[in-house]
Protein backbone atom coordinates (compact mmCIF):
# COMPACT_ATOMS: atom_id res chain seq x y z
CA UNK A 1 0.00 0.00 0.00
CA UNK A 2 1.56 3.08 -0.90
CA UNK A 3 2.20 5.65 1.71
CA UNK A 4 -0.11 8.89 1.44
CA UNK A 5 -0.77 9.48 4.90
CA UNK A 6 -1.50 13.05 5.53
CA UNK A 7 -3.03 13.45 1.99
CA UNK A 8 -6.62 12.78 1.95
CA UNK A 9 -9.16 13.19 -0.07
CA UNK A 10 -12.56 14.79 0.00
CA UNK A 11 -15.27 13.79 -3.02
CA UNK A 12 -18.02 15.89 -3.37
CA UNK A 13 -20.52 13.72 -5.89
CA UNK A 14 -24.32 14.00 -5.82
CA UNK A 15 -24.47 10.23 -7.77
CA UNK A 16 -24.00 7.62 -4.80
CA UNK A 17 -22.20 4.85 -7.77
CA UNK A 18 -19.71 7.60 -9.11
CA UNK A 19 -18.64 9.07 -5.40
CA UNK A 20 -18.37 5.43 -3.81
CA UNK A 21 -16.27 3.84 -6.79
CA UNK A 22 -13.92 6.78 -6.81
CA UNK A 23 -13.76 6.43 -3.09
CA UNK A 24 -12.56 2.66 -3.18
CA UNK A 25 -10.60 3.08 -6.07
CA UNK A 26 -8.47 5.54 -4.03
CA UNK A 27 -8.86 3.66 -1.16
CA UNK A 28 -6.85 0.92 -2.53
CA UNK A 29 -4.41 3.18 -3.17
CA UNK A 30 -3.90 3.98 0.21
CA UNK A 31 -5.39 7.18 0.32
CA UNK A 32 -7.78 8.04 3.25
CA UNK A 33 -11.48 9.13 1.58
CA UNK A 34 -13.94 11.85 2.74
CA UNK A 35 -17.12 11.69 1.02
CA UNK A 36 -20.19 14.21 0.88
CA UNK A 37 -23.32 14.35 -1.47
CA UNK A 38 -23.72 17.74 -1.72
CA UNK A 39 -21.71 21.00 -1.73
CA UNK A 40 -23.06 21.89 1.66
CA UNK A 41 -22.08 18.91 3.11
CA UNK A 42 -18.59 19.17 1.60
CA UNK A 43 -17.79 22.91 2.90
CA UNK A 44 -18.84 21.07 6.50
CA UNK A 45 -16.45 18.39 5.78
CA UNK A 46 -13.35 20.44 4.47
CA UNK A 47 -14.01 22.89 7.19
CA UNK A 48 -14.13 20.32 9.78
CA UNK A 49 -10.66 18.30 8.18
CA UNK A 50 -9.11 20.86 6.76
CA UNK A 51 -5.99 19.53 8.06
CA UNK A 52 -6.04 16.17 6.63
CA UNK A 53 -7.39 17.13 3.25
CA UNK A 54 -4.81 17.51 0.87
CA UNK A 55 -6.93 17.02 -2.03
CA UNK A 56 -10.71 17.97 -2.80
CA UNK A 57 -12.56 16.47 -5.89
CA UNK A 58 -16.21 17.73 -6.66
CA UNK A 59 -18.65 17.70 -9.50
CA UNK A 60 -19.98 20.83 -10.52
CA UNK A 61 -23.72 20.37 -10.09
CA UNK A 62 -24.55 19.89 -7.12
CA UNK A 63 -27.44 20.48 -4.69
CA UNK A 64 -27.29 23.26 -1.76
CA UNK A 65 -24.02 25.05 -2.95
CA UNK A 66 -23.12 24.88 -6.45
CA UNK A 67 -19.47 22.99 -7.16
CA UNK A 68 -18.18 26.06 -8.46
CA UNK A 69 -18.48 27.64 -5.39
CA UNK A 70 -17.67 25.34 -3.36
CA UNK A 71 -14.20 25.60 -5.41
CA UNK A 72 -14.17 28.79 -4.79
CA UNK A 73 -14.38 28.58 -0.80
CA UNK A 74 -12.15 25.84 -0.28
CA UNK A 75 -9.86 28.23 -2.06
CA UNK A 76 -9.94 30.54 0.63
CA UNK A 77 -10.33 28.13 3.56
CA UNK A 78 -7.03 26.26 2.15
CA UNK A 79 -4.73 27.99 -0.73
CA UNK A 80 -2.63 24.79 -0.76
CA UNK A 81 -4.94 22.02 -1.30
CA UNK A 82 -5.45 20.65 -4.44
CA UNK A 83 -8.86 20.83 -6.18
CA UNK A 84 -10.20 19.07 -9.38
CA UNK A 85 -13.50 19.84 -10.42
CA UNK A 86 -15.54 17.36 -12.94
CA UNK A 87 -18.79 17.31 -14.89
CA UNK A 88 -20.85 15.87 -17.69
CA UNK A 89 -20.24 19.14 -19.57
CA UNK A 90 -16.91 19.48 -20.77
CA UNK A 91 -14.86 21.86 -23.21
CA UNK A 92 -12.25 24.96 -23.07
CA UNK A 93 -15.16 26.96 -21.89
CA UNK A 94 -15.70 24.61 -18.33
CA UNK A 95 -12.56 23.51 -18.43
CA UNK A 96 -11.82 27.59 -18.16
CA UNK A 97 -14.33 28.38 -15.83
CA UNK A 98 -13.30 25.45 -13.46
CA UNK A 99 -9.59 26.53 -13.30
CA UNK A 100 -11.09 30.54 -13.09
CA UNK A 101 -12.85 29.33 -9.96
CA UNK A 102 -9.86 28.24 -8.22
CA UNK A 103 -9.39 24.72 -9.28
CA UNK A 104 -5.94 22.78 -10.22
CA UNK A 105 -7.83 20.58 -13.05
CA UNK A 106 -10.61 19.41 -14.93
CA UNK A 107 -11.88 16.51 -15.39
CA UNK A 108 -14.64 15.81 -18.05
CA UNK A 109 -17.40 13.13 -17.57
CA UNK A 110 -17.50 10.46 -18.48
CA UNK A 111 -13.59 8.94 -17.68
CA UNK A 112 -11.70 6.02 -17.43
CA UNK A 113 -11.15 5.82 -13.54
CA UNK A 114 -7.60 4.23 -14.12
CA UNK A 115 -6.52 7.42 -15.99
CA UNK A 116 -8.19 9.42 -13.60
CA UNK A 117 -6.77 7.83 -11.18
CA UNK A 118 -3.23 8.47 -12.29
CA UNK A 119 -3.87 12.62 -13.14
CA UNK A 120 -5.10 12.44 -8.95
CA UNK A 121 -1.92 10.65 -8.04
CA UNK A 122 0.25 12.84 -9.72
CA UNK A 123 -1.49 16.05 -8.31
CA UNK A 124 -0.67 14.62 -4.67
CA UNK A 125 3.33 13.90 -5.08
Amino acid sequence: MADHAGKGVLIVEDEQELRQLFAILLEMEGFSVLQADDGKQGLELLEKHAAEVGLLITDLNLPRVAGMDLIARARLLNPSIKIVGTSGMSGKTVHDMVIKAGADDFIAKPFKPSEAIAKLKAMLQ
